[in-house]
Protein backbone atom coordinates (compact mmCIF):
# COMPACT_ATOMS: atom_id res chain seq x y z
CA UNK A 1 0.00 0.00 0.00
CA UNK A 2 1.14 3.70 -0.69
CA UNK A 3 0.51 6.73 1.53
CA UNK A 4 0.65 10.14 0.06
CA UNK A 5 1.22 12.88 2.50
CA UNK A 6 2.40 16.51 2.99
CA UNK A 7 6.12 16.85 4.14
CA UNK A 8 5.18 18.34 7.36
CA UNK A 9 7.66 19.82 9.72
CA UNK A 10 8.17 16.49 11.63
CA UNK A 11 10.16 15.15 8.07
CA UNK A 12 13.54 15.24 8.40
CA UNK A 13 15.58 12.67 6.55
CA UNK A 14 16.65 14.63 3.76
CA UNK A 15 19.10 12.93 3.09
CA UNK A 16 16.66 9.96 1.95
CA UNK A 17 14.56 12.61 -0.41
CA UNK A 18 18.00 13.69 -1.76
CA UNK A 19 18.98 10.16 -2.81
CA UNK A 20 15.83 9.21 -4.21
CA UNK A 21 15.89 12.27 -6.12
CA UNK A 22 19.40 11.19 -7.51
CA UNK A 23 18.16 7.53 -8.09
CA UNK A 24 15.03 8.70 -9.61
CA UNK A 25 16.70 11.19 -12.18
CA UNK A 26 20.32 9.56 -13.12
CA UNK A 27 18.65 7.97 -16.12
CA UNK A 28 18.53 11.58 -17.10
CA UNK A 29 22.26 12.30 -17.10
CA UNK A 30 23.48 10.73 -20.66
CA UNK A 31 20.52 12.07 -22.51
CA UNK A 32 19.71 15.59 -21.39
CA UNK A 33 21.25 18.71 -22.04
CA UNK A 34 21.88 21.23 -20.34
CA UNK A 35 22.28 19.00 -16.90
CA UNK A 36 19.27 18.79 -14.94
CA UNK A 37 19.11 21.28 -12.06
CA UNK A 38 19.20 18.38 -9.90
CA UNK A 39 22.78 18.96 -9.32
CA UNK A 40 22.53 22.52 -7.36
CA UNK A 41 20.37 20.44 -5.01
CA UNK A 42 21.83 19.52 -1.80
CA UNK A 43 20.69 19.04 1.94
CA UNK A 44 20.44 22.93 3.01
CA UNK A 45 19.01 23.90 -0.64
CA UNK A 46 16.32 20.97 -0.50
CA UNK A 47 15.35 22.06 3.11
CA UNK A 48 14.61 25.58 1.67
CA UNK A 49 12.84 24.13 -1.08
CA UNK A 50 11.02 22.03 0.96
CA UNK A 51 9.69 25.31 2.98
CA UNK A 52 9.05 27.82 0.22
CA UNK A 53 7.09 24.76 -1.40
CA UNK A 54 4.75 21.72 -0.67
CA UNK A 55 6.57 18.54 -0.80
CA UNK A 56 4.65 15.73 -1.05
CA UNK A 57 5.79 12.26 -0.07
CA UNK A 58 5.08 8.85 -1.20
CA UNK A 59 5.64 6.20 1.42
CA UNK A 60 5.22 2.48 1.34
CA UNK A 61 5.61 1.75 4.47
CA UNK A 62 8.50 3.01 6.20
CA UNK A 63 10.14 3.53 2.63
CA UNK A 64 10.06 6.71 0.34
CA UNK A 65 9.22 6.17 -2.82
CA UNK A 66 8.46 9.32 -4.35
CA UNK A 67 7.81 13.06 -4.10
CA UNK A 68 7.14 16.11 -6.14
CA UNK A 69 7.47 19.87 -5.42
CA UNK A 70 3.90 22.06 -5.80
CA UNK A 71 5.08 25.53 -5.89
CA UNK A 72 2.25 28.05 -5.92
CA UNK A 73 1.83 30.81 -8.93
CA UNK A 74 -1.07 32.87 -8.21
CA UNK A 75 -3.65 30.61 -10.78
CA UNK A 76 -1.50 28.03 -10.90
CA UNK A 77 0.54 25.00 -9.13
CA UNK A 78 3.70 24.20 -10.51
CA UNK A 79 4.90 20.54 -10.50
CA UNK A 80 7.96 19.96 -9.77
CA UNK A 81 10.66 17.33 -9.74
CA UNK A 82 8.24 14.06 -9.43
CA UNK A 83 10.93 11.59 -8.70
CA UNK A 84 9.95 7.80 -7.95
CA UNK A 85 12.15 5.28 -6.71
CA UNK A 86 13.65 2.77 -9.87
CA UNK A 87 12.43 -0.12 -8.11
CA UNK A 88 8.72 1.31 -7.99
CA UNK A 89 8.55 2.66 -11.29
CA UNK A 90 5.64 1.71 -13.71
CA UNK A 91 3.82 0.61 -10.23
CA UNK A 92 1.23 3.36 -9.86
CA UNK A 93 3.04 5.68 -7.49
CA UNK A 94 3.77 8.11 -10.15
CA UNK A 95 -0.25 8.64 -10.52
CA UNK A 96 -1.09 8.41 -6.95
CA UNK A 97 1.49 11.62 -6.18
CA UNK A 98 0.08 13.69 -9.67
CA UNK A 99 -3.67 12.38 -8.11
CA UNK A 100 -3.09 14.07 -4.73
CA UNK A 101 -1.73 17.51 -6.12
CA UNK A 102 -4.72 17.42 -8.93
CA UNK A 103 -6.91 17.37 -5.19
CA UNK A 104 -4.56 19.90 -3.56
CA UNK A 105 -4.59 22.26 -6.69
CA UNK A 106 -8.30 22.02 -6.77
CA UNK A 107 -8.59 22.65 -2.72
CA UNK A 108 -6.50 26.13 -3.42
CA UNK A 109 -8.76 27.39 -6.07
CA UNK A 110 -6.17 26.64 -9.34
CA UNK A 111 -7.44 26.79 -12.83
CA UNK A 112 -3.68 24.83 -13.98
CA UNK A 113 -0.75 22.75 -12.42
CA UNK A 114 1.76 23.63 -14.78
CA UNK A 115 5.17 21.77 -14.77
CA UNK A 116 8.03 21.31 -17.50
CA UNK A 117 9.83 18.28 -19.12
CA UNK A 118 13.01 17.93 -21.52
CA UNK A 119 12.45 18.13 -24.62
CA UNK A 120 14.60 14.56 -24.88
CA UNK A 121 12.21 13.11 -22.34
CA UNK A 122 9.20 11.93 -24.65
CA UNK A 123 8.36 8.66 -21.96
CA UNK A 124 8.21 11.41 -19.42
CA UNK A 125 6.09 13.73 -21.96
CA UNK A 126 3.78 10.33 -22.54
CA UNK A 127 3.14 9.93 -18.56
CA UNK A 128 2.14 13.29 -18.27
CA UNK A 129 -0.35 13.25 -21.22
CA UNK A 130 -1.71 9.87 -19.99
CA UNK A 131 -2.86 11.92 -16.66
CA UNK A 132 -4.54 14.79 -19.05
CA UNK A 133 -1.56 17.20 -19.40
CA UNK A 134 -1.10 18.81 -22.83
CA UNK A 135 1.80 20.31 -24.23
CA UNK A 136 1.56 24.38 -24.52
CA UNK A 137 4.79 25.58 -25.11
CA UNK A 138 8.48 25.42 -25.29
CA UNK A 139 11.39 26.76 -23.64
CA UNK A 140 15.36 27.00 -24.12
CA UNK A 141 18.04 27.56 -20.99
CA UNK A 142 19.67 30.21 -21.20
CA UNK A 143 22.68 29.91 -24.05
CA UNK A 144 20.30 27.55 -25.99
CA UNK A 145 19.20 28.44 -29.47
CA UNK A 146 17.07 25.37 -29.48
CA UNK A 147 13.43 24.42 -27.04
CA UNK A 148 15.48 22.36 -24.79
CA UNK A 149 11.94 22.19 -22.36
CA UNK A 150 8.43 21.93 -23.30
CA UNK A 151 5.52 23.32 -20.70
CA UNK A 152 2.56 21.13 -19.59
CA UNK A 153 -0.50 22.27 -18.31
CA UNK A 154 -3.58 20.46 -17.12
CA UNK A 155 -6.86 22.00 -16.77
CA UNK A 156 -8.39 21.96 -13.58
Amino acid sequence: MIDIVIADEEFDDWQALLDLLYAAFAYMDARIDPPSSLQLLNTETIIDKAREETLLLAWQGSRLVGCCFLKDLGEKIYLGKLAIDPQTQKSGVGGLLVGFAKTIAKSRNKKIIELQSRIELTEVHDFFHHHGFRQTGTTAHKGYDRPTSITMQFEL
